[in-house]
């Protein structure tokens, strides 16, 4: 497993976001060289996890690839193993398209959704806003609401219950909500 040491004493997490259009007859084949891309991306050091939003049918696939920091994240952009996988892809695509990539980091890759990527990422004191907003009030119901499945639970599993559902509303429900309603606001 390929390994790096970090950049600095408190590295920001970072995401990359790969838009590639496939068209329908190409999807399948596409889908096998994504598989063995993200497999590829995962055996990498600092790797914290890959989202892809398919579309039905062919049609813009967005990758979402996130690492511990730049360090680690400019590792795998930067592999053989890498550009290898992405030559396979482009030869299938060839005439077809060519890959839009952006890189954000920090919290930042929660204020970016499918159709929007800033060009500049929002002021700090604004992401800073609306995840308190965002979190303030599923850190004080979501635990009451969950009360009557984890009751006699040791408390660090009810806690990472707790903590999984907060992450995965934050992260696939209220931020691409809220970011979508906010934009105009962000963008300013």
């Amino acid at each position: 497993m390929p390994t790096i040491q970090q950049a600095s004493e408190h590295p920001e997490p970072v995401s990359t976001i790969v838009t590639r259009t496939v068209p329908a007859a190409k999807a399948p084949e596409f889908d096998g060289l994504l598989h063995d891309v993200i497999a590829a991306a995962r055996s990498f050091d600092g790797h914290l996890g890959v989202d892809v939003l398919r579309p039905d049918g062919g049609g813009d696939y967005q990758i979402v690839f996130r690492y511990r920091d730049r360090a680690t994240e400019q590792a795998w952009m930067d592999s053989d193993l890498r550009h290898e996988l992405v030559a396979r892809i482009d030869t299938l695509l060839a005439d077809h398209t060519t890959a839009a990539s952006r890189t954000v980091e920090g919290w930042e890759g929660w204020f970016v959704t499918p159709g929007y990527a800033p060009p500049t990422p929002p002021r700090r004191w604004k992401m800073a806003l609306i995840t308190l907003c965002a979190l303030y009030p599923m850190v004080l119901w979501l635990p009451k609401g969950l009360h009557g499945l984890t009751r006699g639970w040791p408390l660090p599993l009810a806690i990472l219950l707790t903590m999984s559902m907060t992450i995965t509303l934050m992260t696939w429900l209220v931020m691409p909500f809220l970011t979508t309603r906010l934009g105009p606001w962000l963008r300013r």
